[in-house]
């Protein structure tokens, strides 16, 4: 329910964050000598200077044109101010900009001078009695991107959360991660949480506490162009001018990690994985000696078959890497537990140089069609085995549409140890591959996993031992179009089951496909239970002759 996307950046959203900035006029332990005229020509709006808490930022609110209407005022200890804001400048784009001051670094618990600017910038005609504006390294870069860069407010926020992978609401109060207040809400905590993602990144990044202002700044210049790949139009983004500081090429990824490794470490805001929405989706990441690429197939990755490209570059040749094992080892962050999911095996090469054919199988979307976040996809991609180098990526894995991705038989004597230690009906995952052919004459392939814990799924072949010491001596696996008429499919190697020659399914209209599976003779049933006729088979949906 935290998952933010693009459809958040709506007009409503986009004027609740103008009247956040707007409410930005501050009055907090200073006072407003802008000129902000009587109580009745002017309206109170406070808020805070938030990287965590800002003490003693001086503020102003400035209108559009850069001209301040209303302050200085001096944030106070707990970062907030109150100021008042002329009614005759409310219709307008408001600007709140704050410099200096003092803050404890979430990531590091170091004091650190606030050199660099925090600011929040407010769409007219969003601001009233009462109005909140919040400002925090997301509303800053934001900000930035309008009043440097150009860009509209609405833009700013679809380019900012395209980005990072959550819209930035200034009119929510962000609380401190490392010690929530009490009472603070999950959207305080979260956007608390976001806060100190930065602190986070300015550390992972070697930088000092002090030096996340002009990386915010940096982030905003590196953004401006739409994508956040550490260059700009002019070459690469400088950290605080810094010459020989630039932001790498996988600095989108790098948010998603520092807020990871920030939830490690100094996380108290209890929030659960599904709260946190979704990490941004970067597609490059670094290792010591590899530049790594994800490149989408043909569809996003969803609930099922997932097909996509690794391409792996030398970080110092800049030549593709050959002839080395790509693995992947997926793993689902949900509010209370964790799991894996089955892949493809290895990753093969293919006729480009240094680009690998990949495919994972999801058990589950980490988004709901609603926008309801289940948690995240963390695939890591190992390059050369298990102890050579390894990047994530976190992509977000959405429902399955149309067609059946996939369905479940059980074991009915057959059992395994669940993550809680006890025995249940070992599960075996059946997964569409694909459906090929014309009418009368289809064939409909299979992938099939077999559970042997929530983080070891293995495709099933035969001879395999699974791991209550039973062994795989025969795999049957039958298909057919009635559940009547049964022609038994051939292993393909690696899980890959296809059955030829299926009659009964009409190109471009919805049929069935059901599917029986035998495990060294034992029928599996859709209930663990013995097969009675009516749970012996996994049904499909299909529809022949669309897209696979």
């Amino acid at each position: 329910m935290n998952n933010d996307s693009s459809a958040s950046v709506s007009r409503g959203v986009a004027a609740a964050l103008l009247a956040s900035l707007l409410g930005f006029g501050l009055g907090g332990c200073g006072s407003d000598s802008g000129g902000s005229g009587d109580v009745g020509d002017s309206t109170t709006v406070s808020g805070t200077v938030f990287a965590a808490a800002v003490e003693a930022a001086s503020c102003v609110v400035k209108d559009a044109n850069g001209i301040a209407i209303a302050g200085p005022v001096i944030s106070s200890a707990d970062g907030s101010y109150t100021v008042a804001v002329p009614n005759a400048n409310l219709a307008d784009d408001l600007m709140l900009v704050c410099n200096g001051g003092t803050f404890t670094d979430e990531a590091t618990g170091a004091s650190g001078q606030a050199a660099a600017t925090l600011a929040a910038y407010v769409a007219g005609g969003t601001l009233g009695a009462g109005s909140k504006i919040h400002a925090t390294p997301g509303s800053t870069i934001i900000h930035e991107l309008v009043v440097t860069y150009g860009h509209s407010l609405a833009d700013a926020l679809v380019v900012f959360n395209g980005a990072f992978g959550y819209t930035p609401d200034h009119s929510i109060a962000p609380t401190d991660a490392t010690n929530p207040a009490s009472g603070a809400g999950d959207d305080e905590r979260l956007m608390g949480l976001r806060a100190a993602a930065f602190s986070q990144m300015t550390h992972d990044m070697g930088l000092a506490a002090g030096q996340q202002f002009d990386l915010l700044a940096a982030l905003a210049q590196d953004l401006a162009d739409g994508t956040l790949d550490g260059t700009d139009a002019s070459g690469p983004v400088h950290v605080g001018g810094d010459t020989t500081l630039s932001l790498s090429a996988d600095i989108q990824n790098r948010f998603g990690m520092a807020m990871l490794n920030f939830r490690d470490s100094n996380d108290a805001t209890d929030l659960g994985n599904d709260q946190i929405g979704s990490l941004p989706f970067a597609r490059m990441a670094l290792s010591t000696s590899y530049e790594v690429e994800y490149i989408d197939g043909m569809m996003a990755a969803m609930e099922g078959k997932s097909q996509f490209q690794i391409r792996v570059t030398d970080r110092l040749t800049g030549q593709a890497v050959t002839g080395v094992d790509v693995n992947l080892m997926p793993m689902m962050h949900m509010r209370e537990m964790m799991h894996s999911t089955p892949v493809d095996d290895a990753c093969g090469e293919n006729s480009t140089a240094g680009t690998y054919d990949c495919t994972a199988y999801y058990l589950m979307a980490s988004s709901m069609a609603s926008g309801m976040s289940m948690g995240y996809w963390d695939l890591k991609v190992m390059i050369g085995g298990m102890l050579g180098e390894s990047v994530n990526f976190y992509p977000a894995v959405m429902m399955a549409m149309g067609d059946t991705a996939r369905a479940d038989l059980k074991g009915v004597q057959d059992q395994a140890m669940n993550m809680m230690g006890m025995m249940e009906n070992r599960r075996y995952h059946l997964f569409k591959s694909s459906l090929e052919g014309m009418t009368g004459n289809h064939s409909f392939q299979l992938f099939i996993a077999v559970r042997e814990s929530m983080m070891s799924l293995p495709a099933l072949v035969d001879g395999m031992m699974l791991n209550d010491s039973l062994s795989v001596d025969t795999i049957v696996v039958e298909v057919s179009t009635d559940a009547a008429t049964w022609v038994t499919a051939s292993a393909d190697g690696n899980g890959y089951w296809t059955a030829s020659g299926l009659d009964g399914l009409t190109a471009g209209s919805e049929g069935t496909v059901y599917v029986k599976l035998s495990v060294s003779g034992e029928q599996k049933t859709t209930n663990g239970r013995e097969a009675d006729g009516s749970n012996d088979y996994a049904t499909f949906t299909v529809t022949p002759g669309m897209a696979m």
